[in-house]
């Protein structure tokens, strides 16, 4: 009988690409998306860093890299563009798997399908199938994987960026199952580093190590044939007794509804960590809905899943990323500014006296009615209970926030978030949402990738190296 990573295997490289126009359109907004948090992210400091750390390692040939104006080498390329998709936790989420598809994925594919010369229909189907890999990795293991403190955004990343790799590299069978093995060695990360620059590294070491992984394989590097399942495997290790395992009956998803479509992608409304989204869409709403303001609203008391809780680990941040990770942060922001934008996590608003006085206002509690072992496929959500100077009392609860696969941002919507996430930079890459909203339908991958060039180290908004 064919195991769990030998039928993953299977199907990844020889299912046909004939996908729905619905799931073809869902990953080119993906695609939009993360370019977006792409160009956003290019002058974060964490970027600006590996920039700095790479040196000369990432001068060479193929593709593009933000904030470097010649060609480098595909896995820096990766690297690069992985830390900057994710730089400012603005970029998409996949929620059963509790990671960022797209920040790793999309990197992975770019600089591969640049430097081999492939099309955009070829980009789009080898993300398709690399977000068809890791539901079904999140399915197997989650949310208790997850919930034992590792960072799934590399954990499960690497091999789903190195299925979606070898995919675009025509791998056969044998060849897709060494490169998810092989990534499967590479696949590491703490949520302890959640609120330092290691975060979105995470990102660009999972995109680098899938392309690594599939071009090793493509050259003939072997690996174990089963690392996922059995004795001493990635469910025996890495996620153990409370996941579901690597049962073969998961794979029966292969043949439904693409995962690109159903459970979909939450595109992000807010730069904040996703735990928090749901609270703060409550708050806003009990806002409008009662006409409240900053000065009316006497505390605000949150109740979100264990996971969320220990994400949200900062109570007063003292710095951008801090902030990102801090329920108190956004949530004082959101009443006070009404909104959660790029300027609310700038160096310069952290330290806004207003936003500081209001932290002590906002409580966080777990819900113990999601605890840590909730199965991946259930849906989390927020409780939010705002309490007026006047004593009145208004609770709202929150399933499906903004940008939600079943509440998704309107292609006006989307496209203002690209432009928001461009601005002050150069021309071609503020007129480039259209060239890469129809991806998949004609252009080439090194055509869409000259953009990426026009990126520029230093923006309006560049971070200083602190």
């Amino acid at each position: 009988m064919t195991g769990f990573t030998e039928g993953l295997a299977q199907w990844a490289s020889q299912t046909p690409g004939s996908w729905s126009e619905q799931a073809v359109d869902a990953a080119e907004r993906a695609l939009v998306d993360t370019v977006a948090c792409i160009v956003a992210g290019a002058s974060d400091v964490a970027v600006s860093r590996v920039r700095k750390g790479l040196g000369n390692w990432g001068e060479g040939r193929g593709a593009s890299a933000v904030g470097c104006t010649g060609p480098i080498d595909a896995p820096w390329a990766a690297l690069i563009n992985g830390t900057a998709a994710h730089a400012l936790d603005y970029d998409d989420v996949l929620d059963p798997a509790a990671s960022h598809l797209s920040a790793v994925l999309v990197p992975a594919l770019l600089a591969l399908g640049e430097e081999e010369g492939s099309r955009g229909q070829d980009l789009i189907d080898a993300y398709i199938v690399g977000a068809e890999v890791q539901q079904c990795l999140a399915e197997a293991v989650n949310m208790t994987h997850y919930t034992r403190g590792w960072h799934t955004t590399l954990t499960l990343g690497a091999p789903s960026a190195a299925a979606a790799a070898a995919r675009m590299l025509g791998a056969d069978r044998e060849a897709m199952v060494h490169a998810i093995s092989l990534a499967t060695s590479m696949a590491a990360g703490f949520k302890r580093q959640f609120g330092t620059n290691a975060k979105p590294f995470h990102a660009g070491l999972a995109a680098k190590s899938g392309l690594l992984a599939a071009k090793m394989a493509l050259a003939g590097l072997t690996a174990d044939t089963a690392p996922l399942e059995g004795a001493r495997g990635f469910g025996d290790l890495l996620a153990g007794v409370g996941a579901r395992g690597f049962d073969v009956a998961i794979l029966g998803r292969l043949s439904a509804t693409p995962a690109v479509v159903r459970p979909g992608l939450w595109l992000k409304r807010y730069p904040c960590c996703a735990s928090t989204h749901r609270a703060v869409d409550a708050v806003l709403d009990l806002m409008r809905a009662h006409d409240l303001n900053a000065d009316s609203v006497a505390s605000v008391e949150t109740r979100v899943s264990e996971p969320a809780v220990r994400n949200l680990m900062y109570q007063v941040p003292v710095d951008e990323m801090q902030a990102r990770f801090s329920m108190p942060y956004c949530v004082a922001a959101a009443v006070i500014d009404r909104d959660l934008t790029l300027e609310t996590f700038r160096a310069s608003s952290i330290s806004r006296p207003d936003i500081l006085a209001w932290l002590g206002r906002v409580s966080m509690v777990g819900d113990p009615e999601q605890p840590a072992d909730m199965p991946s496929t259930t849906k989390s959500w927020a409780t939010v209970v705002v309490r007026t100077v006047d004593g009145l009392s208004f609770e709202s609860k929150v399933v499906d926030p903004r940008g939600y696969p079943d509440r998704p941002l309107s292609e006006a919507e989307l496209e203002r978030k690209f432009l928001d996430c461009a601005q002050g930079q150069a021309d071609s890459v503020l007129s480039s949402y259209a060239v890469w909203r129809r991806a998949g339908r004609g252009e080439s991958v090194r055509e869409l990738c000259k953009s990426l060039r026009a990126v520029g180290a230093a923006t309006r908004h560049e971070a200083r190296d602190r």
